[in-house]
């Protein structure tokens, strides 16, 4: 477990051992004994979860069996029933409710989510500078210019007047992962964001999501039925299963040497 330590009325925390090997860096996500449940069902039961700084994790599985929840409580949309989330050497979620440090890393993680959730009488530029300033308090310079960079990131640049109505399937995906990079995260969470979208542009957003791992050091976690994208570009793949995690490992020891029935059944099911 991890040591606890008070430093005033901030409470921070060592990463906690964690029998995943380091590629890229230190810990940045530690999850421990979450469990979250709807209506008497429970969706998450006591998950232990770790990401390390600029990986990319895969998190696959059927659906309803807790991969999208795990996401959203990471990203303060749901707060679990019970356990610890440390981000980043900070405690902030304990005992069943958000920490003041929470507020403090919150920008640090971005969601993009399948439907873009763009606002349509918006352009790019305006969709992408709302929240940096009003929550960054950015001004309208300040925010362009931030704009700019974050669109040269994901090869849109040429869209910054755009509307969301003249874009594609993948354009409009390309602009709401721009838009999460606005408040510069240091971890992506992904949720099946290129389940709509044909093979050929699913493919190019997500090497926009590769390369931002490698030229950015972001760390990714990715909800995806895309098993030839998790075989290739992921550090880690995680496999829910029925609310837990049942197999977490590299993605060769996932798709060729598991011995997790579950597992290959379901792959079976979605083989690339």
């Amino acid at each position: 477990m991890s040591q606890l330590t008070n430093t005033g009325s901030r409470r921070r925390v060592e990463p906690a051992s964690s029998t995943i090997t380091a590629s890229h860096g230190e810990i940045l996500v530690s999850a421990r004994g979450l469990q979250k449940s709807f209506n008497d069902r429970m969706i998450l039961k006591n998950v232990d979860f770790d990401m390390l700084a600029g990986d990319i994790t895969v998190i696959i599985g059927k659906s309803g069996s807790g991969k999208s929840t795990l996401l959203r409580a990471l990203a303060g949309l749901t707060d679990p029933d019970a356990g610890r989330i440390v981000f980043d050497g900070k405690v902030v979620f304990e005992d069943e409710e958000r920490t003041d440090d929470w507020r403090d890393v919150e920008s640090h993680v971005g969601m993009v989510f399948q439907t873009y959730t763009l606002w349509p009488h918006m352009d790019v530029l305006a969709n992408l500078t709302l929240a940096p300033r009003k929550r960054l308090g950015l001004s309208a310079a300040e925010a362009k210019e931030r704009a700019e960079v974050a669109l040269a990131e994901v090869g849109m640049s040429q869209h910054l007047r755009s509307r969301p109505s003249q874009l594609s399937g993948g354009e409009r995906q390309r602009v709401a992962i721009a838009r999460a990079l606005m408040m510069r995260p240091k971890l992506l969470l992904c949720d099946e964001i290129t389940s709509a979208l044909d093979p050929p542009v699913a493919a190019e957003v997500l090497e926009v999501l590769r390369r931002l791992k490698q030229e950015e050091g972001i760390a990714v976690a990715l909800v995806t039925h895309d098993m030839a994208f998790a075989s290739k570009a992921a550090d880690r793949v995680v496999f829910f299963h029925e609310g837990e995690i049942a197999v977490n490992a590299t993605p060769d020891e996932a798709f060729n040497r598991s011995t997790n029935p579950e597992l290959k059944k379901f792959v079976d099911a979605v083989r690339f």
